[in-house]
């Protein structure tokens, strides 16, 4: 919550900081001004992207353990003496040329599994990118305030197709231990989770789900797949810092129910899984 909270901080500033944030140009020309930056968007939520310097798009970032999988994934493999070529704070010695040709990629060794470096533009240094605190840090030391119409020029990378939640909104009514119907009248099925139908059960979720929204506003989160044969939209969702769908099945009142293509958050829904059952919540309790 505290780091939802300091993004959300960064984009009321930045919006008092007009001779700081950057304007629009031309697609191609703003993709390649900003290749390999990260922008914050200062309109919204404070969200963060990558422009990808290879691809010429941006990645939407999200929460930090998300952007620690979405930076690293687009590392550039190198051997680890060139990498040892960059500083890891500024002044120490460093290969000036080096970092200029890298700048603004993320570069990962080829012999060491999880480690990774983002060489910003604005500074001729490496910043290390092990943890969801590395890349927090990361994009709060090196973000750069864009107004919405630099975002909406650069194309968002095809191959995932990442947005930002969208806008909050307010649970009208818990339809289903998976179903909810929102203020602007649309039916929303938690996605990846399946609560099993037996009445008690299907009752424990209902409860669980009004306890946590009750009051609150949510956002929602989209994986591949958009809608089901019903029409309900298919979709995480957030009421601060937790997800909706996670916390069902962390607790043991929904299983995991994840299919191709939707593999967004399976690993933390698996794990759930396993500790629920692990520590005998829910529907794991004894009888």
């Amino acid at each position: 919550m505290r780091r939802c909270i300091w993004l959300a901080f960064f984009a009321a500033v930045f919006c008092f900081l007009p001779a700081g944030v950057m304007a629009a140009g031309e697609p191609l020309a703003e993709a390649k001004a900003n290749a390999g930056r990260i922008l914050i968007d200062v309109a919204s939520h404070g969200e963060a992207w990558y422009v990808d310097p290879q691809s010429l798009t941006r990645v939407y970032l999200g929460r930090p353990h998300e952007a620690l999988e979405r930076l690293q994934k687009r590392a550039v493999y190198v051997d680890f003496g060139d990498i040892s070529r960059l500083a890891e704070s500024s002044g120490l010695p460093n290969d000036a040329e080096y970092a200029q040709a890298m700048s603004g990629y993320v570069l990962a060794p080829s012999d060491l599994i999880g480690a990774a470096w983002y060489v910003p533009p604005s500074q001729s240094i490496r910043l290390r990118l092990a943890t969801p605190d590395d890349a927090w840090q990361v994009m709060t030391r090196t973000g750069v305030a864009v107004l919405p119409a630099v975002l909406k020029v650069i194309p968002v990378e095809s191959e995932t197709g990442e947005v930002p939640p969208s806008g909050e909104h307010a649970v009208k009514e818990i339809v289903s231990a998976d179903t909810l119907v929102l203020d602007d009248g649309s039916r929303v099925r938690l996605i990846s989770v399946d609560v099993p139908s037996n009445p008690d059960l299907q009752q424990a979720a209902m409860d669980r789900i009004a306890s946590i929204v009750d009051g609150r506003s949510v956002m929602l989160e989209s994986d591949v797949k958009d809608a089901d044969t019903a029409g309900n939209k298919l979709r995480f969702v957030r009421a601060g810092d937790i997800n909706l769908n996670y916390d069902l099945v962390r607790n043991g009142l929904a299983f995991h129910n994840i299919e191709s293509p939707n593999f967004r958050y399976a690993e933390q829904l698996i794990v759930g899984g396993l500790d629920a059952m692990t520590q005998k919540k829910g529907f794991w309790r004894p009888k």
